[in-house]
């Protein structure tokens, strides 16, 4: 619970913050002095009349929308990808010749691998137990149903969609743009400044639909204020256990949670990843623990499931 608690601080919350504001800045041509925290503050705004205003018609607006916003980002992608059709088995091989290159050496390979966990946590929290405050919510005979829908969130999220992005900037790279290396965060190198995240990703798209950074702005917005309601929830859900049900206690998480929003937005992309990465990776241990002590129960409930289904089936026919 304490290490959900950072954990909502920071990838939930601060990472979120700082790539919105990090778009909007680009798109806005603002850049330098307080530009961060005062994009933090007025998303701290928009966020703070939903979990503590209880304004829940942005949430209901949000979640609308988001979808929608996937699927626009989907065929982005697919356009992107259409016009390189021709480069797209030399880009896939290009990730696996270099992901397993004996030239790396076992050194290398580990720190890409450890690279990509990290990265993939922010992507679908397989692995770190928070998602499960969410799932366990839901009301159903069979608990294991939940969880086979639950699987749903890392193949969306990182099989097609992180896949998917990850072709486009490989494509943007086609001609020898940029380096490798940067600040440590996974910036590379253009033209001597140093490029990542979601103004990388930005550049890409905007190399072959010139207008889509707009929508791309508006999106990662959306999935920002999203992604922070969420993580609102878990985090308090883990406040409220280590602190009592109070008011006070409430009220408290909530206010530190905005607080958070507005420092992610003002910090350096390098800063806020590696304290997000640190609160999630400790978060990580006691729940793999928790994991395999629960695996039979786990199994068991499965069987049960696939009984089930399999007993509906024979009666279906």
């Amino acid at each position: 619970a304490i290490l959900c608690v950072g954990a909502s601080f920071g990838g939930g919350n601060a990472v979120q913050s700082n790539q919105a504001a990090e778009q909007l800045a680009g798109m806005l041509g603002m850049q330098g002095g307080y530009t961060g925290t005062l994009i933090g503050v007025g998303i701290a705004i928009v966020v703070g009349f939903v979990i503590i205003g209880g304004i829940k018609r942005i949430a209901s607006v949000t979640e609308k929308i988001v979808p929608f916003m996937a699927v626009i980002y989907i065929l982005a992608c697919l356009v992107v990808m259409f016009a390189h059709a021709s480069y797209i088995d030399d880009a896939i091989a290009l990730i696996i010749r270099e992901a397993f290159s004996p030239s790396a050496g076992l050194g290398g390979f580990f720190g890409v691998l450890i690279t990509g966990f990290r990265r993939a946590v922010f992507s679908n929290e397989a692995g770190a137990g928070s998602a499960a405050i969410a799932h366990s919510a839901v009301k159903t005979r069979y608990p294991a149903s939940e969880g086979i829908v639950s699987l749903l969130e890392p193949f969306i999220d990182t099989v097609v969609i992180c896949t998917m992005t990850a072709l486009v900037i490989i494509f943007y790279n086609s001609d020898g743009l940029f380096v490798y290396g940067g600040d440590g965060a996974g910036s590379v190198i253009i033209d001597g400044v140093a490029v990542g995240g979601v103004n990388l990703t930005s550049m890409a798209f905007e190399a072959v639909i010139p207008w889509f950074p707009y929508v791309l702005t508006l999106a990662v917005v959306l999935f920002a204020i999203s992604t922070m309601i969420s993580w609102s929830y878990y985090g308090l859900q883990s406040w409220k256990f280590l602190f009592g049900r109070s008011k006070i206690a409430d009220i408290t998480y909530k206010l530190l949670f905005i607080a958070f929003i507005v420092i992610g937005a003002a910090a350096s992309m390098k800063a806020v990843f590696d304290f997000s990465d640190a609160m999630i990776l400790a978060l990580v241990f006691p729940n793999m623990i928790g994991l395999l002590i629960l695996f039979p129960i786990v199994r068991a409930e499965l069987v049960k499931y696939l009984k089930a289904i399999k007993v509906k089936l024979t009666l279906i026919k």
